[in-house]
C-alpha cells in the first residue's frame, strides 16, 4: 500500500476546521430557518402594513390610495378638531368599560363550576365554550332576534321591554351584551385550564387547616392563575378598544352616533368617504390610544400577576 496515498485520503488541518466553522455556522443558523416563514408572515400583514399607515397619515391621498402630497400634521390636526373623536373615544371606553369586567367574571364563575371534573360534565363545558364556534355575523344576526323589541325572547322574559338597537340610550349596551356572550368560549377554556393545574397539594392542606372555600379561593386560587387572568385582561382590553365587528353589522355607528367607535369612524372615513390620508391618521391615533391602555395595564402587572 503506498503511504502517500493513505496520507492524501486524510484531512488537513484547514479542511478540518473549514468543516468544523461550516458546521457550527449550519447549527446556529437552524434555529432561524425554521422561524424564517413566520418572521416574513409578520413582516408582511403586520409591520408592513402599520409602516404604510404611518406614512400614509403625513400624505394627501387619492382614490386609488396613492399619496400624492406630504401634508404633514394636517391630518392630526383635522381629527383632533373633529368633534367625533370625542364622541367615539368615549363609546369606546365605556364599550370597554362593560365588557372587559364582565367577560372575566362570568368567565370565572363558569370556569370554577366547571373546575371539578363530574359525571357529564364535559357537556355543559362544551357549551360554556361554544360561542367560540360561532361567527360573528352569526351570533349577531342571532342577537337581532333575541333582542327584538317586539318579538324578541329576550324581552318577553325580563319584561323590559326595550329598544336594544334603535334607542340611543340602550344601543352600545345591546352591543355589550354580544360581545361578551362571544368572548366566554376563549377565556373560559383558558381560565378552565388555569384552575386545573393549581397544585391539590396546597388545597388539600388548607382544607386541613380549616380554611373555607371563599378563602382558598381568594388566597390561592386568584393568585396562582393571576398570569392567565391578566392576559385575558389583555387580550380583552385590547379587543374591546378595536371593536367594530357588530357596530359595522347591526347598527352602522347609529342610533344618533351612539355606538360609534374609534375603528368604526376610521372605516367610514377611510372606505366610505375616501379620504385614505385621514383614516390613516385616525388609525395611527388609535394605535397610540390602545398603546397607552396596555401600557397602563401592564404597569400593575408585578403588583396584581404571582408568577410561580
Amino acid at each position: 500500500m503506498n503511504p502517500d496515498a493513505s496520507y492524501a485520503s486524510k484531512p488537513t488541518y484547514k479542511e478540518a476546521a473549514r468543516k468544523q466553522t461550516g458546521s457550527k455556522i449550519g447549527r446556529m443558523l437552524k434555529p432561524y430557518l425554521f422561524i424564517l416563514p413566520c418572521i416574513v408572515l409578520v413582516l408582511l400583514f403586520n409591520y408592513y402594513p402599520f409602516v404604510k399607515t404611518m406614512v400614509l397619515g403625513f400624505t394627501l391621498v387619492d382614490m386609488l390610495g396613492n399619496p400624492v402630497e406630504f401634508v404633514g400634521l394636517e391630518n392630526f390636526v383635522e381629527a383632533f378638531q373633529d368633534e367625533r373623536l370625542l364622541r367615539a373615544l368615549l363609546n369606546t371606553l365605556q364599550f370597554t368599560i362593560l365588557t372587559v369586567p364582565a367577560t372575566l367574571l362570568i368567565t370565572l364563575i363558569l370556569a370554577l363550576l366547571a373546575e371539578k371534573a363530574r359525571k357529564g360534565s364535559r357537556i355543559y363545558q362544551v357549551m360554556f365554550a361554544l360561542p367560540m364556534a360561532v361567527s360573528m355575523s352569526s351570533a349577531v344576526m342571532i342577537f337581532q332576534l333575541l333582542m327584538n323589541p317586539t318579538i324578541g325572547m329576550f324581552n318577553y322574559i325580563t319584561g323590559l321591554g326595550l329598544n336594544w338597537f334603535g334607542d340611543e340610550k340602550y344601543a352600545l349596551t345591546g352591543i355589550a351584551i354580544i360581545s361578551v356572550w362571544m368572548s366566554i368560549g376563549f377565556s373560559f377554556l383558558f381560565l378552565l385550564a388555569a384552575l386545573r393545574n393549581v397544585p391539590q397539594e396546597l388545597l388539600e392542606s388548607a382544607e386541613m387547616e380549616g380554611s373555607s372555600y371563599i378563602q382558598k379561593l381568594i388566597r390561592i386560587k386568584l393568585p396562582l392563575i393571576s398570569p392567565t387572568l391578566f392576559f385575558l385582561l389583555c387580550t380583552d382590553l385590547i379587543g374591546s378598544l378595536l371593536v367594530f365587528g357588530p357596530v359595522s353589522i347591526l347598527t352602522k355607528g347609529g342610533p344618533l352616533g351612539a355606538t360609534e367607535t374609534m375603528v368604526y369612524w376610521m372605516y367610514t372615513e377611510a372606505f366610505e368617504k375616501g379620504k385614505y390620508g385621514y383614516g390613516s391618521a385616525i388609525a395611527v391615533i388609535i394605535f397610540f390610544i390602545v398603546m397607552i391602555f396596555t401600557l397602563i395595564t401592564f404597569a400593575y402587572e408585578k403588583k396584581g400577576v404571582h408568577y410561580t
